[in-house]
């Protein structure tokens, strides 16, 4: 019994020195911290918009001759180039049918904006020339595109998908509601089309001139107010918008096989604030750019996916994907 007892002590009496050895530390109580967010940094906003331009008739050539102001002052943040391919035949209704579909064959080549079959048998089918807009919707329905310009089968045709359809009777009113739109409107894709310059170049010839020279120079003018609208959006610094400038008609010659050796150059500008400024002509090996990259550039930019159903769009546009994605 004595041993037990002694046992017992000699372990209470260890267990004493070896409490007296550690060092004690004062106790800090119950902190409670509250959740402030850290000013230092600024939230991202991925509001990819975008705004078309086209000018039709606007030959390449000329347009590097008479250098616009706002136009020339686009390319210090643009990938460019002044040797696009035109649609053949070479007109408006081709062209279109092309930027917006990201196809070249589309047989839409009369001003209805509906394909032509290839012989009175129709016994080949008709493509289905679904637009870019109508693949974005499919995917982000929420998404709102508005098209305006002075033809109303391009409008209400080949656009039919756009949500704001505006029909004008020239030019001046075409940059007036496209400035009204991006002044008191949400949309996420906004297309402009604009005609005088086409017009004066069947009047006066593509080629310099003092009337169609003029003419680039108003129509120049009109996209400056334009740009200078979309700046002044309240919403503008949140938001991350692609301005992509393009032609069509650039020659009233009609070349009705795709594979004739005329080429009539147009021209492609991609404006971003963010990209450094290239002629895709010049890189190593060169990208030859066409109008119908206009829709996956389009689909790029507000992250869709390419469908297997654009089959010769997307020329150069995978050259920038990173920097697409990245801006």
């Amino acid at each position: 019994m004595r041993r037990k007892l002694y046992q017992i002590a000699t372990i209470f009496l260890g267990s004493g020195f070896l409490l007296a050895g550690c060092k004690k530390f004062a106790d800090p109580g119950i902190i409670i911290e509250q959740y402030t967010p850290d000013t230092t940094v600024k939230a991202v906003s991925n509001q990819r918009k975008l705004l078309l331009i086209n000018i039709d008739g606007l030959s390449a050539t000329v347009l590097q001759a008479v250098k616009p102001a706002t136009l020339q002052g686009m390319l210090q943040h643009a990938k460019y180039s002044f040797n696009t391919t035109v649609n053949v035949p070479v007109n408006n209704t081709a062209s279109f049918g092309s930027m917006f579909t990201g196809n070249l064959e589309t047989r839409l080549w009369d001003s209805t904006f509906y394909a032509v079959p290839v012989d009175s048998t129709s016994t080949i089918p008709v493509p289905l020339n679904l637009t870019a807009f109508r693949y974005i919707h499919d995917v982000l329905p929420a998404k709102k595109f508005a098209a305006v310009a002075d033809w109303p089968n391009l409008v209400t045709t080949l656009l039919a998908d756009a949500d704001k359809k505006v029909v004008t009777s020239g030019d001046v009113e075409t940059k007036t509601n496209v400035e009204t739109i991006l002044k008191s409107e949400n949309m996420d894709v906004v297309f402009a089309r604009f005609s005088s310059v086409q017009k004066a170049g069947k009047q006066f010839g593509y080629a310099a001139g003092a009337d169609y020279e003029a003419a680039i120079r108003t129509v120049d003018g009109y996209i400056g107010d334009i740009m200078t609208t979309l700046k002044s959006r309240p919403t503008f610094k949140d938001e991350k918008w692609l301005t992509v400038v393009t032609t069509t008609q650039v020659s009233d010659s009609v070349m009705k096989s795709k594979d004739s050796k005329a080429k009539i150059p147009g021209f492609m500008i991609a404006h971003y604030p963010g990209f450094t400024g290239q002629d895709i002509t010049k890189l190593n090996p060169a990208i030859l750019a066409k109008n119908e990259d206009v829709a996956p550039m389009m689909l790029y930019w507000l992250s869709v996916l390419k469908p297997s159903t654009i089959v010769t769009g997307a020329n150069w546009i995978d050259r920038f994907e990173l920097e697409f994605f990245t801006k």
